[in-house]
């Protein structure tokens, strides 16, 4: 994306392009292992089910960073993330179609940034992580 949102014309109700990721059995081995989380219900099929799960688990950490992805993909690089928060509040698994939207509910034109509202959903709808960030963006 090279048309990144300035602030001279930002207004709330923005939506953000939709981001997609889907996560794949040896993604989720190497974050296993470069995280150092030895879990195996993140990498191992038949012990995720023992443990309960539909299937292998993706880590919430990696949706976490999917989620900055999205976010600082939209603000550009002359952008700066003030912070961000989310909550896992369902697991995805391996091969799941996920989709990351959001929308601007705050402009602050005094301190140049803006709070958006950010939701990761399952292919059906269901949220799994809500978020909230603030931005600082481009003036012009």
């Amino acid at each position: 994306m090279t048309n990144y949102p300035k602030m001279a014309t930002i207004k709330v109700g923005d939506e953000l392009p939709a981001m997609h990721k889907r996560a794949e059995e040896a993604e989720l081995f190497l974050y296993s292992a470069a995280s150092f989380n030895p879990h195996r219900i993140h990498y191992d099929r038949a012990y995720a089910t023992y443990e309960g799960h539909e299937d292998i688990v993706v880590h919430g950490p990696l949706q976490g960073s999917w989620l900055t992805q999205f976010i600082t993909d939209w603000a550009g690089p002359n952008a700066r993330l003030l912070s961000v928060q989310w909550q896992n509040r369902a697991s995805a698994f391996v091969a799941e179609e996920l989709y990351f939207s959001g929308s601007v509910i705050s402009v602050d034109q005094v301190n140049g940034s803006v709070e958006l509202e950010i939701y990761e959903r399952k292919e059906d709808g269901s949220v799994l992580m809500p978020a909230k960030a603030t931005v600082k963006l481009e003036q012009s």
